[in-house]
């Protein structure tokens, strides 16, 4: 026979508000929309989480502040995923496609301190606009200033959502390789 198990209603009362409160706020989860440009000036403890927007955005460039619930921040065809906690600190993300056309991406991060991260952040290309024959060929690549080299990164291609991705440690300038090559 089932009995009824008793939940107390401070228990249920206390859930919704953590969840009303919370919501998907800055999260990777959240409903794309535009930022407030009047918000984000403050070190209040909402942005230290990321719960304001705050930053700038153009047709080839955008900034956002992040926080410890970390953020998405997308311009042309490159996305940025910052799960929760892969900052230690408050940041300012800035995404640059110079040129739309051609897919190299500058990541860059403010203060300087903060590009190393706890977690590994996403790269997230769009490859709608490569040819199917040649997506198996595609990655995404990092220059290193250090060599003069692009080196190729193990990327994952996601032939449901045309998509080429990989996980990062730290922000600098990438673009997406078919062949050893780089273009669409």
């Amino acid at each position: 026979m089932l009995s009824r198990v008793r939940v107390p209603q401070s228990l249920v009362l206390g859930l919704a508000f953590l969840l009303a409160f919370a919501g998907c706020s800055n999260m990777p989860t959240q409903p794309l929309t535009q930022p407030d440009s009047a918000s984000g000036t403050g070190a209040a403890p909402s942005q230290v989480l990321g719960l304001l927007g705050g930053g700038t955005s153009s047709a080839t460039s955008k900034s956002a502040v992040i926080g410890l619930l970390g953020g998405i921040v997308s311009v042309g065809d490159f996305t940025v995923v910052i799960p929760p906690l892969a900052l230690t600190r408050t940041a300012t993300v800035t995404v640059s496609q110079p040129d739309l056309a051609h897919p190299i991406v500058s990541l860059s991060i403010a203060p300087a301190s903060a590009n190393r991260f706890l977690l590994p952040v996403l790269l997230i290309a769009n490859a709608k606009r490569i040819e199917p024959a040649l997506l198996s060929t595609a990655c995404l690549s990092y220059y290193n200033p250090t060599t003069g080299r692009w080196e190729n990164l193990a990327s994952t291609i996601s032939l449901l959502n045309l998509t080429i991705s990989t996980p990062l440690s730290h922000f600098s300038i990438y673009r997406v390789t078919l062949g050893g090559k780089a273009g669409w």
